[in-house]
């Protein structure tokens, strides 16, 4: 409202005074009241306002959410504690339970050996390799279980045949003896009978009468370290020569005790030292194929051939100058 003249001042006391209203007075009230009607969109926008902020204060209020009391959280505090409680009573059940079961098993059966199985024997006797074993039935498993090194070594140590032994729980109180034997490679000449002799250069004792087929045939050999570069230098060879030698004797000289002769399946003889066996042999196969007739083949010092025929003619004629001179 714009400030009023002196003269404007004194004429609104004047009509105040006898109760009337200035003309100029009633003109700039309609002047304002159409100001105020000619700008609606105040009026509108200050409304937007009052609506947002009566939905900010309604989402406040949904948003609001009031505390729960300690009457309202009292059932899961139970639960809780019921838990808690549950879980300390199977600790202890469990922890007393353990012991009891450890108790019971090692006065039931089920902790006693009930059946021991031998796998992998092929000359030698289930009933022999359990013996050896000392394992007993009826007894306590876990001890026998525990010295199973100890029963190893003994079975090893009782039956030549056996390579190597693994005892083994093969069931709830079952052992399994897993065993594997040496293999024969030979067989040593025994006075007219034949004893075995195992890759590992060992001569069993026991003794047949019939030479078993496809192995070799050792001869006038009684060193058993002897024995067993032989079958070293022998196992070296192809497995062609070895299925072409029969019989393998010990011809030792004052001036050379490796010295082998070989007989060979194909009528053949080699002499050859025990050391240069393995590195001589392998020129067989080539040598052999020029022969015309069955030959001594002489790999003491270098390589040479002679007919057999020729040596025995040489004996022949030598026991005739014996007992000529007789």
């Amino acid at each position: 409202m714009e400030e009023l003249t002196p003269w404007q001042r004194e004429n609104l006391k004047y009509l105040q005074d006898k109760g009337d209203q200035p003309r100029w007075s009633q003109s700039e009230k309609e002047d304002e009241i159409g100001e105020i009607q000619t700008e609606p969109s105040a009026v509108e926008e200050a409304d937007g306002h009052i609506e947002e902020a009566e939905g900010e204060v309604e989402e406040k209020e949904l948003a609001y959410e009031e505390p729960r009391s300690f009457a309202d959280r009292l059932p899961n505090l139970k639960q809780y504690r019921n838990r808690l409680l549950i879980r300390r009573l199977a600790l202890i059940i469990g922890i007393l339970i353990v012991p009891l079961l450890i108790v019971l098993y090692f006065v039931s059966p089920f902790s006693r050996l009930t059946e021991v199985k031998v796998k992998g024997n092929q000359e030698v006797s289930q009933e022999e390799i359990i013996a050896d074993s000392n394992l007993t039935l009826n007894e306590d498993l876990w001890p026998q279980f525990f010295s199973r090194n100890a029963r190893e070594a003994a079975i090893e140590k009782a039956i030549p045949r056996i390579k190597q032994v693994t005892i083994s729980l093969a069931g709830l109180n079952h052992f399994e003896i897993a065993v594997q034997e040496y293999t024969e490679v030979a067989l040593l000449a025994k006075d007219d009978t034949y004893a075995a002799i195992l890759e590992n250069g060992v001569v069993l004792s026991e003794t047949s009468d019939q030479p078993i087929e496809g192995l070799p045939i050792l001869e006038d050999f009684t060193d058993e370290t002897q024995i067993k570069s032989v079958l070293t230098a022998y196992q070296q060879l192809s497995q062609e020569i070895q299925d072409g030698i029969s019989q393998i004797k010990s011809s030792p000289r004052e001036s050379n005790d490796e010295l082998l002769t070989l007989f060979m399946n194909d009528g053949n003889q080699v002499i050859v030292n025990i050391s240069n066996m393995a590195s001589q042999m392998q020129y067989y196969p080539q040598i052999a194929s020029d022969l015309t007739e069955a030959s001594i083949v002489d790999m003491e010092v270098g390589i040479f051939t002679y007919p057999i025929s020729s040596t025995k003619d040489e004996d022949a004629q030598t026991e005739e100058s014996t007992d000529a001179d007789s």
